[in-house]
């Protein structure tokens, strides 16, 4: 099937998303030879597959992500080679239009947060939740190194969205540093992506912001700025009882993999190994977490070490938060995190008009995924169990993936970590 052409509009918004932030191809890569043979892992999975046919082997499939740590995957299945086992040609964009280019049938499937997949959902965009990709939100509230205690942020610019108080991060974040919610008469709240925020901290235009990973590691591994609070996504009750951030059902959801309608209608084999690859990639993060943190330092122009600092937080340090299974809970904790504050009108409350349409784990059926649960029990307790110290960490995954450098040792620096 001949490639599609995207049209020039959309085309010029995503190569200038994809550019930002991105390597200078001419460097030299960060990710070294591990002992993963993806041709095995695949074969695993034969009795799952069925045959390619000539269009399906000829079809580049589009795939998209965002300037994100909760993206991490996105990037895996190209430098595993688990795209090559399983037959997959895939072209990968970096970009923060995703949902906009699978509604206009520009791109098959994508790594999202949960809220633009929602309301795209909802407004009749041809897509639905394929899998899940990352629980809760792990999103920090970083400032600069003038900002000693939270009463310093009074009378500043903060780049925390327009109408913060319409965000549970930040309305949370308020309530545990005494700070008001609403902006007036208090500070600048003003919106800005998190690149530009980091420049902005940089050039001293700016007190704080929010953000996701990198931009919080680098914020620090760099000393522009140290990250005064977080938060980890919703995870417990609506009456804030902390649970057990093991259980998947406990958790909030934050980013799916977004997948097209008429794309899996149109391949369904390629729709459901797309999903196995997934599943994979998300497996190789754990099981691989040295080389993992190499590739997403060279496909998101990183230093190695706060990539390093990234992969612990994922895997880590929040809880075991990337996954690919999900259940309708997820989405309840998710609504219910935005219900707890009075600030947050229903109108500016997510809500899902026809749960059938918005998700389907399907594919992850009929791929063969693995239960999560188990394969972290069996296969990535043993290797470093939960709490573990990220020095601790850093060793043993060296050790995983046969590293013997102390190049990014100093990665242990981050403050994140303390």
């Amino acid at each position: 099937m001949k490639k599609r052409i995207l049209s020039a509009a959309l085309a010029a918004v995503i190569l200038l998303m994809s550019l930002s932030g991105c390597k200078d191809s001419s460097t030299q890569s960060s990710t070294v030879q591990v002992d993963y043979n993806a041709q095995e892992e695949v074969a695993k999975y034969k009795d799952y597959l069925g045959e390619l046919s000539d269009a399906d082997k000829n079809y580049t499939i589009e795939l998209g992500y965002n300037d994100c740590d909760h993206m991490i995957a996105s990037l895996i299945g190209q430098g595993s080679g688990i795209f090559d086992a399983l037959g997959l040609k895939v072209n990968i964009t970096k970009t923060g239009q995703v949902i906009q280019a699978m509604a206009a049938g520009e791109m098959d499937a994508g790594y999202q947060g949960i809220w633009s997949a929602i309301n795209a959902v909802n407004n009749g965009a041809p897509l639905f939740m394929a899998a899940a990709n990352h629980l809760g939100g792990s999103y920090y509230l970083v400032v600069s190194n003038d900002i000693k205690e939270p009463k310093d942020l009074i009378g500043k610019k903060l780049a925390i969205g327009s109408e913060p108080w319409t965000s549970p991060e930040w309305c949370g974040w308020a309530e545990k540093l005494g700070l008001p919610v609403m902006p007036e008469g208090n500070f600048e709240a003003v919106e800005m992506s998190a690149t530009d925020a980091l420049i902005a901290m940089k050039a001293g235009q700016i007190d704080a912001f929010a953000t996701c990973d990198p931009f919080a590691s680098q914020a620090e591994f760099e000393g522009i700025g140290h990250v005064m609070a977080t938060d980890w996504g919703f995870k417990g009750s609506k009456l804030g009882k902390d649970l057990d951030g093991n259980v998947i059902d406990n958790w909030g959801i934050c980013c799916v993999y977004a997948m097209s309608n008429n794309f899996k209608e149109a391949h369904p084999e390629l729709a459901k190994r797309l999903v196995l690859a997934h599943t994979l990639s998300v497996q190789y993060i754990y099981q691989h977490p040295y080389n993992a943190a190499m590739i997403f330092a060279d496909g998101f122009g990183t230093k190695p070490e706060v990539a390093l600092n990234t992969i612990y937080m994922k895997t880590v340090k929040e809880g075991r938060t990337l996954t690919w299974q999900f259940s309708e809970k997820n989405l309840e904790n998710y609504i219910a995190n935005y219900e707890q504050y009075d600030t947050i009108s229903e109108g500016d409350q997510p809500g899902i008009n026809d749960i059938t349409k918005f998700m389907s784990d399907d594919l992850l059926s009929s791929c063969g995924a693995k239960d999560f649960n188990t394969f972290i029990n069996e296969q990535v307790e043993p290797l470093y169990p939960t709490g573990i110290s990220f020095e601790d960490w850093l060793k043993k995954a060296k050790e995983i993936d046969g590293v013997e450098t102390s190049e990014y040792d100093d990665a242990a620096n981050i403050m994140m970590n303390d």
